[in-house]
């Protein structure tokens, strides 16, 4: 993987080795076999590369895959998409139901629809609507999200605002401001009326700035502490000020 040789191009069952390439452009049911490097990738339909790709950008539509890991400046991707290693990418922008084997590291993360991260998320900047599922840690500087979650580790930002649309759950969440809204739409309240509890669990929330709402801990610790509607706190520890909505339960609170 040395010299560079041109475009390849797929269309239909086809089938191409891989190797150094131009721009790669593989659509239908089409298929590389090894790891690509070029200045472009374009996958669409069911298309698959199996083995690792580098790119200034790659671009997938579809049902189509990568086996191994990506590195990219950019990545692109829509539809039912799945990549089976790490993704490394200064701009990661996705919506559909995708999928990702292995950990993503970015600068800036976008995602719209269905995601399944297998590990870890590092990012400077992320935001999600829809279902978002990691199997480790999710970390950044600044991260918003809007609808359900699921995150096996820490869930951890300097600025932290989630808005919940179904129920949600970390293992611990952290950082210097943490917002935590309930939101309001047909389909927040469509799940209330099928009995679904719109609400954040987790067992700890420690930063300097807390205001939650429909959030169930076991422990909150932080400076100057919200507790809006709809929450039920086994503990809080805050150092300055602490707020209670009548509408939230808290067994236990302390001054420290």
């Amino acid at each position: 993987m040395t010299t560079k040789r041109g475009n390849l191009s797929i269309a239909g069952a086809g089938k191409a080795t891989g190797g150094v390439y131009e721009r790669v452009t593989i659509s239908g049911a089409g298929r590389v076999e090894g790891d690509v490097e070029a200045e472009s990738v374009e996958i669409a339909g069911a298309g698959k590369i199996v083995g690792k790709v580098k790119a200034n950008r790659v671009g997938l539509a579809g049902a189509c895959k990568i086996v191994g890991a990506v590195t990219a400046q950019e990545l692109d991707a829509a539809g039912a998409w799945k990549v089976g290693g790490d993704v490394q990418s200064n701009l990661f922008k996705a919506a559909g139901a995708g999928s990702v084997g292995g950990s993503v590291q970015a600068q800036e993360f976008s995602n719209a629809g269905t995601i399944k991260i297998a590990k870890n998320l590092w990012a400077q900047r992320a935001k999600f609507s829809g279902v978002f599922a990691a199997g480790g840690d999710v970390e950044a500087s600044e991260l918003r999200g809007r609808g359900a979650f699921r995150i096996e580790g820490l869930l951890a930002a300097d600025r932290l605002e989630l808005e919940l649309s179904e129920r949600s759950w970390a293992r611990e969440i952290g950082g210097e401001r943490i917002t935590v809204r309930k939101r309001e739409s047909f389909w927040g309240w469509l799940a209330r009326w099928w009995g679904r509890q719109i609400e954040l669990t987790t067992e700890l929330i420690e930063a300097d700035e807390i205001s939650l709402e429909a959030t169930v801990a076991k422990i909150v610790r932080g400076k100057r502490v919200t507790i809006g509607p709809e929450c039920r706190i086994d503990r809080i520890e805050y150092a300055e000020s602490l707020q209670i909505d009548p509408k939230s339960v808290v067994k236990e609170q302390v001054r420290v």
